[in-house]
């Protein structure tokens, strides 16, 4: 039986699943296992004897404990779980949006934007998100930001200092430089770090927040934006700028090739 099929075989018994879930922390003994786990003791006996039959538990001196196998499942399920969480706060949201623009393993990674916000424009009050965004940057000292669009309260509102760091995307720049609809003032920026890139998601991070907007499935520029002040979605923010950041052309060198 393959790994994935090991995965359903759990995960269609709340038994096996909370037995898998039950032995995450460490071994426990039979005792424990019919105390931590809300079933019959046939079942419980049961499930333990089928987990065991299939390589995902053993038991070694009267304690149950997960093998590598098992612990590997265990893992992959509270994956799931955390997907399935992250998912249920606002399944539209995940719905209408693109997650593909997003690097593989921060993909894998996303259930770390935890307890987040989804801040949308509303009929009565379009401007909402900006206001929100803007409101954020302006309130800390620094902050890192990516920005695959030109919008002028984004550019005023962000701090120019040596501890804040800038991303635009190259079709910003390319623009800048091809026509006058855009006049984003690099030279604004005297401390600042400004590097340029293609992006096609929107990002910004401080030390007790994270914002990220995901284009539409269609392509279009959504006013919808995720927010989050949990530790493991700042986290998550801030390895994703960096990895963005150390493949980013300085601002200086991408003006000098056009």
């Amino acid at each position: 039986m393959g790994v994935e099929s090991l995965i359903q075989y759990v995960r269609t018994s709340s038994v096996r699943t909370d037995i898998i879930g039950a032995l995450c922390p460490g071994a426990k003994a039979t005792n424990e296992l019919l105390s931590a786990v809300t079933a019959s003791e046939s079942a419980i006996y049961d499930a333990l004897s089928n987990l065991e039959g299939r390589g995902l538990v053993t038991s070694m001196d009267d304690r149950w404990r997960l093998t590598g196998t098992g612990r590997l499942v265990a893992d992959t399920i509270h994956r799931q779980q955390r997907l399935e969480e992250l998912f249920a706060v606002d399944s539209q949201y995940w719905e209408s949006h693109d997650t593909s623009v997003l690097p593989q393993p921060f993909r894998c990674r996303l259930p770390e934007v935890d307890d987040y916000t989804v801040i949308r424009g509303t009929q009565t009050d379009i401007n909402r998100p900006v206001r929100e965004v803007v409101s954020r940057v302006e309130s800390v000292p620094h902050c890192d930001v990516v920005s695959p669009v030109y919008h002028p309260e984004y550019e005023s509102a962000m701090p120019d200092n040596a501890e804040s760091r800038l991303v635009v995307s190259c079709a910003v720049i390319d623009e800048m430089l091809e026509t006058e609809s855009v006049s984003l003032d690099i030279n604004r920026f005297e401390e600042t770090t400004v590097r340029v890139t293609p992006v096609p998601y929107a990002l910004a991070v401080a030390d007790n927040w994270m914002i990220i907007t995901l284009p539409e499935l269609d392509g279009a520029w959504p006013s919808a934006k995720i927010i989050s002040e949990t530790d493991g979605a700042i986290s998550w923010a801030r390895d994703l700028f960096t990895h963005l950041w150390e493949d980013a052309t300085p601002v200086e060198m991408y003006l000098d090739g056009h």
